[in-house]
């Protein structure tokens, strides 16, 4: 904000028998048999020879009880070729091309799903005032963390409509399960930014859409390891200080960009509105930048936006001086906050900064930066503890 799991799916082949013979438990090879039945156990095609079962055939793909080895099951109307959803033909052979999954899909019994396994989906995003969209991989601390994308240059108009800035730049953003960030400029504009070269798309004026002005926002699953999602916004003033807060949200996956309120975002007047971040646990966060007392993340009732538990608060007094720039994502169960601050000759300190969910450990984990970040965004693929 300016003056803002890795789920495996393992597929396992049952044994069945075709013909008379063998027992209903499957058994292994030397299992008794009649006649000139087949079947298969696990990947492995067996036939019937001298009245026990043998392999004939080790499958590197399907096993079929009746053809032997294919290349998907006759029986499935859609199955994957790759990343592509095709038919199956009666033989056991690929068939049409029905579908090419796309970027942050993965092709999976037959459909394409959400995939949190896309490379740079689970991944912090994060926008600096002069437009640098980098990546942002708390896997590679204390070394340098960042690696620049490119530099946006979506097709703002309008001048900023927030209180005591006039330039355009990003105000904050989030990405999406589908490895798309959504970036909101200070005039009020919302982009759809690709994580792979920092294009630009259109996706909406939200200015006073719902009574949503500029805000901070973060994705969050709409329960428990579910794949749907919601954008929370929470602010919607044109001055980030300014009361009451507003949490709402958008349904960005079905075209609905229009705000539905969902709460007040409770808050003493010396803070400024929070940014927020989620998590494939159906919950959000927010963090708050206190301008007079301690900075904190509080969870947020998604439903009414009242805390739930207690703070974990940064530190035990300000973060060092006038806030300038403020972001906000969770990661592998830690959440990293981006504070740029000046002092009273206005030398600025571009800092990241670690509160630890488990033990409330808050430490500074890079300062000096060269970049003042605004915008912070992280999926809710990512994860939300490292085993």
């Amino acid at each position: 904000m300016r003056c803002f799991v890795l789920v495996l799916a393992i597929a396992a082949c049952s044994a069945h028998q075709n013909g008379n013979g063998g027992g209903p438990d499957g058994g292994g090879s030397g299992d008794s048999c009649t006649g000139n039945a087949t079947r298969c156990l696990g990947n492995a095609f067996q036939t019937c020879m001298n009245g026990t079962f043998g392999t004939e055939t080790a499958c590197t793909g399907e096993c079929n009880d009746t053809l032997g080895c294919v290349q998907c099951d006759p029986a499935s109307a859609m199955t994957c070729n790759g990343n592509s959803v095709v038919t199956c033909n009666a033989n056991g052979t690929f068939g049409t091309t029905v579908s090419t999954c796309g970027n942050g899909q993965m092709c999976m019994a037959g459909a394409c799903v959400n995939a949190c396994t896309a490379d740079g989906v689970d991944l912090v995003y994060v926008v600096d005032e002069q437009n640098d969209f980098m990546s942002f991989d708390p896997r590679k601390l204390p070394g340098n963390p960042f690696t620049t994308i490119g530099t946006l240059n979506c097709p703002t108009t309008g001048p900023s409509i927030q209180t005591g800035n006039t330039m355009v730049m990003p105000f904050s953003m989030s990405v999406d399960r589908d490895g798309v960030a959504w970036v909101l400029y200070t005039n009020g504009q919302l982009f759809k930014v690709s994580l792979q070269n920092a294009s630009c798309t259109a996706a909406g004026n939200t200015v006073n859409a719902g009574g949503m002005a500029l805000f901070g926002m973060g994705f969050s699953t709409d329960t428990m390891g579910g794949d749907t999602e919601k954008l929370y916004l929470a602010g919607g003033n044109n001055d980030p200080s300014a009361s009451p807060r507003k949490l709402a949200y958008d349904d960005t996956h079905g075209g609905n960009l229009t705000p539905v309120a969902s709460g007040t975002i409770t808050a003493s007047p010396a803070e400024y509105s929070p940014e927020l971040t989620g998590t494939s646990e159906a919950k959000l966060y927010g963090f708050f930048p206190n301008l007079s007392a301690v900075a904190y993340v509080q969870e947020i009732n998604k439903a009414n936006g009242m805390p739930v538990g207690n703070k974990f608060n940064l530190g035990n007094s300000g973060l060092g001086g006038n806030i300038n720039d403020w972001a906000f994502a969770q990661w592998g169960g830690v959440f990293y906050i981006f504070v740029t601050t000046s002092d009273a000759l206005g030398n600025r300190n571009s800092t990241v900064r670690a509160v630890d969910r488990m033990t409330g450990t808050y430490t500074t984990v890079l300062q000096n930066l060269p970049y003042y970040i605004d915008g912070a965004g992280v999926s809710t693929c990512a994860p939300v503890s490292i085993q």
